[in-house]
């Protein structure tokens, strides 16, 4: 029976290696990260607890609803809120879901029984003999029948190396034509409440920043414990800008929308915090060399888009 390799831990990858697993499948995942979940990400900082990457999630596939179903019934995802201010762009009526205790238990619930290595960062890829072989940082090689990438395309390609064109065919310049917007998040504790309405959640349209989250009225902080966005825009200027330029006009953006005091701060970078194109399928997959690519690159820059990237593969994969 073929065995599987999973390159990224993103609720895609997950998706993929849990459906093969149920299944009867060998799949092993192996994620650069200390966890799992991508930038579906819950940490704690400054003694409050955040949702710092995806701030909840919406579902319109019925195969992402039978999933969400399950979570809600075991008491691992819950509803946050379903509409804002009627006028507000994010107003459409779909419920918003997070995780009980922060966005990360969603994932965590994914991987359960998965052979998951994580802190596994993969830097070279090796096909022979019908073989895939990953070579990862820790001095250990993993090898499978098949392999799928679900890390973000741009990293994905730069593993593949020099063979992208004997494994991608023709859809390599579709892959290399995919773009990601970066983000810089960040973690704020108040001195008290913040303010913000809509049960902590607030859509920002005024440049530099793009949304105020409130993690104490969400639910998963015991104290006030603030997530700032960024936009695209800033994040590009400041990527490498040190935390004492790139963040106080974020929080000077911030301060008329809050009701208390900020009294400390640190600050997270996403590089691929969402694809601004996508490959336009659901997936990529060559029979010929058993590779597989998935993920928000090929499902959309949604939660939703990348599990659906993940259930497609995954169960095309199944049915081979």
């Amino acid at each position: 029976m073929s065995s599987f390799l999973v390159i990224g831990a993103g609720i895609s990858g997950l998706l993929i290696a849990r459906l093969l697993h149920d299944a009867g499948r060998t799949v092993q995942v192996l994620e650069k990260g200390r966890g799992c979940g991508g930038r579906m990400a819950t940490r704690r900082a400054e003694n409050g607890r955040f949702d710092h990457g995806a701030q909840y999630f919406t579902v319109r596939d019925s195969r992402l609803q039978t999933w969400t179903d399950t979570w809600l019934a075991r008491g691992i995802a819950r509803q946050w809120f379903e509409t804002l201010e009627p006028d507000n762009e994010a107003s459409e009526a779909h419920p918003r879901y997070v995780g009980a205790n922060g966005i990360s238990d969603i994932p965590k619930s994914i991987a359960e029984g998965v052979d998951l290595r994580t802190s596994s960062r993969a830097f070279r890829l090796d096909r022979k003999n019908e073989l895939w072989t990953v070579h990862t940082g820790d001095g250990v090689r993993h090898q499978a029948d098949n392999l799928i990438l679900t890390a973000p395309v741009p990293q994905a390609l730069d593993l593949l190396g020099d063979k992208t064109n004997e494994f991608l065919g023709e859809a390599e310049n579709r892959l290399r034509a995919i773009r990601y917007a970066k983000s810089l998040a960040v973690l704020a504790v108040l001195d008290g409440p913040s303010g913000i309405p809509n049960q902590g959640a607030l859509p920002v349209g005024t440049a530099p920043l793009t949304w105020l989250g409130d993690n104490q009225l969400k639910g998963i902080s015991e104290r006030p414990a603030i997530t700032l966005h960024s936009d695209a825009a800033w994040a590009e200027k400041h990527w490498d800008s040190p935390d004492e330029i790139r963040v106080p006009p974020l929080l000077s953006a911030a301060r008329p929308f809050l009701g208390s005091t900020i009294l400390s701060w640190t600050c997270h970078r996403w590089g691929y915090a969402f694809p601004e194109s996508t490959f336009g399928r659901p997936f990529f997959h060559n029979p010929s060399c058993r590779l597989t690519m998935a993920g928000d690159g090929f499902g959309g820059p949604r939660i939703e888009g990348a599990a659906l990237s993940g259930i497609e593969a995954g169960n095309f994969l199944l049915q081979r």
